[in-house]
């Protein structure tokens, strides 16, 4: 279907002999293919996470379909990573997984068995992003990557918490609705850098109020 880099998060090597059994042909995408212990460092340099799942539920709204999704990516992609996120064959992607992606894509099915397996599912994403061929009408915008969102949320959730908005106990669950609202909607570096300042002032007036220096 056209794509070329394939990124292994703490999965087999793909050097493995197994997988060059079944590469027919594609030896030098298994050579070019990256690895890493996380998700989180295989797309920290990414503008756009998307994450495969078949569950739903109130932090994975809206489920995109895949025609949906390209919708979605086409006025990002051409001056942005992009990266699309298959969980593992058994168990998919786990609640913490999905929280690092900004958008999720569900391929419908029948509602009584309405999981793929991996190859099917990897398959059908791949064959709507080699077919659709969309014109995009948004001028492109480069945003900010995965590594400085993540940073950003770490900062906000330890201002929020500085100011008790945000309870220990219950901050995670929180935070997975702050994540799924800004995920929604493109983030330029410019805005990620305005809200950490925002972040920032806080910590400042919280710290004056306390007397610290």
């Amino acid at each position: 279907m056209g794509l070329c880099k394939l990124i292994l998060v703490e999965g087999n090597s793909p050097l493995h002999p197994d997988a060059y059994k079944l590469a027919s042909g594609a030896e030098d995408i298994l050579e070019r293919a990256g690895e890493f212990p996380t998700l989180r460092e295989a797309i920290s340099d990414m503008g756009c996470v998307v994450g495969t799942t078949s569950r739903t539920g109130r932090g994975r709204i809206p489920l995109l379909t895949p025609r949906e999704m390209i919708r979605k990516l086409a006025p990002i992609s051409e001056m942005n990573s992009v990266g699309i996120v298959f969980g593992s064959e058994k168990e998919g992607l786990t609640n913490q997984e999905l929280g690092l992606c900004h958008l999720y894509v569900r391929i419908p099915s029948s509602a009584t068995f309405p999981s793929l397996n991996l190859a099917q599912a990897v398959m059908v994403i791949s064959y709507e992003l080699f077919q659709t061929r969309e014109t995009i009408s948004k001028p492109a915008v480069a945003m900010a990557s995965s590594e400085q969102r993540e940073r950003m949320f770490d900062h906000m959730e330890k201002t929020l918490l500085s100011i008790g908005f945000l309870e220990t106990r219950n901050s995670k669950r929180m935070m997975k609705t702050f994540r799924r609202l800004f995920g929604e909607s493109p983030m330029e570096e410019r805005d990620v850098r305005i809200l950490q300042g925002i972040w920032s002032k806080v910590d400042w007036v919280v710290r004056k109020s306390r007397g610290d220096r």
